[in-house]
């Protein structure tokens, strides 16, 4: 580490980035000079070469960023010299003990994504261990884009990553809030000898629902039915529905009439994240939390900006104690079309923005919003750059924008339009 360090600040995604860096106690100073963050979207689809002058566009933006963001949906592999094997359970839709699979990517485009621009990946959600193995977090980072979110361990899994640009530095801690329970990672006991299990950062959360007396009774005849031996004053009652946890659902009695929807944090993943979000802040100019699936306690742990995936739709901006929460950003990539194993997809499916957020005095103070589509306009889903991102034209830059400002009306956020391009002043 030199011995004069600049300021560097902490973004969090509930994802990671994968750079190593000392430990430091001491706060860092905080870098003055104006500097950017392009936060993009899921990479859900292959990256590919293409001369269409508007996906050009796209990347001019991301390389004129001093980072850029986005979150690794899947994993990168060799197919003919893959020597590992498919999970049980993947982070989509295969049932249980299945083939198995997801969608991955050769190596030669994480070549691609860094002359793009890109410095930055989360490796954490639901499809990272599709393959049982963390490969991006061995090769993004041989092409100079830190990776944060999985690892050998929960330490590494959970730790920030931190990436430099001149002068400057930034801290990524990446989580997963989707995944199933083969991905999780674990921190191993030494006592008895157990190694660390690799897998992905994760906060666990059990969701329940809430439901009257009446409603109880029912659930508890459900379970009886199955066989389960309660004592009959229980106020909480898993049905096992399915081989696997994820198709379990959970019960509890509440003193209001009707039902609602909770859920139940695991206290050891809450405390363990915000710690290491807490840890960066120390050693950054600005710290990014990524999400892939919770937010103000991130920023209250010290993340200057929040980053949600995995709802692969865009969704409304919060502005929080000064620091933006983006709690959906759209893909990067994307290539399902207009239609989907015989559902029609609705056209804002497609949707994505680059969310450029600027920085001033080591805090976010402005957030530009350029809005970008994919493949709608055709859906010509033969089209080899389909699922590429293009600069949305007028037409659909405006959509996309007015559809931007009705989901952060309820954060209270403005967003101000100009040129087809959406404005957001922090400070």
């Amino acid at each position: 580490m030199p011995a004069a360090r600049s300021s560097r600040w902490l973004m969090l995604p509930f994802a990671s980035l994968a750079f190593q860096w000392p430990l430091c106690v001491a706060e860092a100073p905080r870098n003055s000079r104006p500097w950017t963050l392009a936060a993009t979207g899921d990479l859900i689809g292959d990256v590919v070469a293409t001369n269409d002058t508007r996906t050009a566009a796209v990347w001019n933006i991301t390389q004129a960023a001093d980072f850029a963001f986005f979150n690794m949906e899947g994993q990168i592999i060799n197919e003919e010299s893959f020597t590992g094997y498919p999970a049980s359970e993947n982070g989509g839709d295969n049932f249980y003990g299945g083939v198995g699979g997801g969608p991955h990517y050769p190596p030669e485009q994480a070549a691609l994504l860094a002359k793009y621009g890109f410095n930055l990946a989360s490796h954490a959600n639901n499809h990272a261990w599709d393959f049982v193995e963390a490969a991006p977090m061995r090769i993004l980072p041989k092409v100079g884009i830190s990776t944060s979110g999985s690892g050998v361990g929960l330490d590494e899994a959970r730790r920030a990553v931190f990436g430099t640009k001149g002068n400057r530095g930034l801290a990524l801690v990446s989580t997963a809030g989707t995944h199933t329970p083969q991905f999780v990672a674990g921190p191993g006991d030494s006592d008895e000898h157990l190694r660390p299990r690799p897998g992905v950062s994760v906060l666990r959360a059990t969701p329940f629902t809430v439901v009257d007396a009446a409603g109880f009774d029912q659930i508890r005849n459900i379970a009886k039915s199955q066989g389960q031996i309660l004592a009959g004053d229980e106020n909480g009652i898993t049905l096992n529905t399915d081989q696997t946890q994820i198709a379990w659902s959970n019960w509890m009695l509440g003193e209001k009439s009707g039902s609602s929807i909770s859920c139940d944090i695991n206290p050891d993943d809450y405390t363990g994240i915000l710690d290491a979000i807490k840890e960066a802040k120390k050693q950054s100019d600005a710290t990014i939390f990524s999400l892939h699936a919770h937010d103000h306690a991130a920023i209250d742990a010290g993340a200057d900006v929040v980053l949600i995936h995995g709802p692969h739709t865009l969704r409304g901006i919060e502005v929080y104690n000064s620091r933006p929460i983006f709690y959906g950003l759209g893909s990067l990539t994307y290539s399902l079309g207009l239609s989907f194993r015989g559902y029609n997809l609705p056209i804002e499916w497609d949707d994505g923005i680059i969310a450029e957020t600027r920085f001033e005095n080591g805090s976010p103070a402005e957030v530009i919003l350029h809005p970008l589509v994919h493949n709608q306009l055709t859906n010509d889903t033969s089209l080899p750059d389909r699922t590429m991102p293009k600069v949305a034209p007028a037409a659909e830059a405006q959509r996309i924008l007015a559809h931007l400002q009705n989901t952060s009306k309820l954060f209270g956020t403005e967003i101000v339009v100009k040129d087809n391009v959406g404005y957001i002043k922090i400070i």
